[in-house]
């Protein structure tokens, strides 16, 4: 009998996708390593398949450490998915470079870290599974998310790259672009406020406008979503390119205008002055 399929996934914090797509996983007969920086925060996660890893996914030597606990329990590893990721609100030069670094660190070079680590193994077995989250942003930016923005867009191009230089091993690659997910990595920014020299005061009602829209009511339910997900993942040929979520239908019209217009379109969405009803 052969053993089962292995999944290592990162960012599995309570209420997030990546602690749904463990739970997705698991019940597909998967072994799943689920991961996060603290092991609390995957308390939830109780399938008999699932085990749980601490894991900073900014750190070389601790990335390398689980891939290789993993292989020597497991002896394999088929299918990695990168979750892990953080938000970044707020105006573009209103961010310090060190923080930006951060940001950078955690969403694009934590990629590089666990394929590094994993597509080595992958190879050898040619074969294996690779899904990277970005979001829809990556591809349609919004005013006050430049940073987080342009992260994506790292992983849309890092993901194209990958997908051409995995093919010599047989190992598929796929890039997940989410439009609306409801999730609660929103709530870690509910008491958001610009920098105290910021030169934006008067689209702080803009910024928060932009935040809410992670609380869309077309936001989809981050299980269906991480259903869809490993779904698509698991067929003989996964697509490399999967948009979902809520407005993936608009984001998809928007997809047909000229740049120009579009920049034009989203500006206006997230640059009207306060009513003055609010302001009052």
């Amino acid at each position: 009998m052969a053993p089962p399929n292995v999944a290592l996934v990162t960012g599995s914090s309570e209420g997030g996708i990546g602690f749904y797509l463990c739970q997705k996983l698991a019940e597909r007969g998967f072994t799943v390593y689920a991961t996060s920086r603290t092991l609390s925060s995957t308390a939830a996660l109780v399938h008999p398949n699932i085990k749980k890893l601490p894991l900073d996914v900014t750190d070389d030597s601790q990335v390398q450490s689980v891939v290789a606990s993993i292989i020597e329990e497991s002896g394999q590893i088929d299918m990695l998915i990168n979750n892990a990721g953080i938000l970044a609100p707020g105006p573009t030069v209103d961010w310090k470079a060190e923080d930006v670094k951060t940001v950078y660190d955690t969403n694009v070079f934590s990629i590089i870290r666990l394929c590094g680590a994993v597509v080595p193994h992958m190879a050898k077995r040619r074969k294996g599974t690779i899904v990277n989250i970005g979001s829809i942003v990556g591809e349609f930016p919004t005013p006050w998310m430049g940073v987080y923005d342009s992260s994506k867009a790292a992983v849309r191009l890092l993901t194209e790259v990958l997908s051409m230089e995995c093919k010599p091993f047989d190992i598929r690659v796929m890039l997940v672009a989410p439009g609306s997910i409801q999730s609660k990595i929103i709530e870690k920014h509910d008491h958001f406020q610009l920098a105290p020299n910021s030169i934006y005061g008067a689209f702080f009602h803009n910024i928060r406008q932009r935040l809410e829209a992670a609380r869309d009511k077309l936001a989809m339910p981050a299980d269906k979503f991480a259903e869809e997900i490993v779904t698509k993942a698991l067929r003989p040929n996964p697509p490399s390119y999967v948009l979902t979520g809520g407005n993936s239908t608009l984001f998809r019209f928007l997809a047909f205008l000229p740049r120009r217009l579009y920049l034009s379109i989203i500006w206006g969405m997230f640059s009207k002055p306060e009513a003055k009803s609010k302001r009052d």
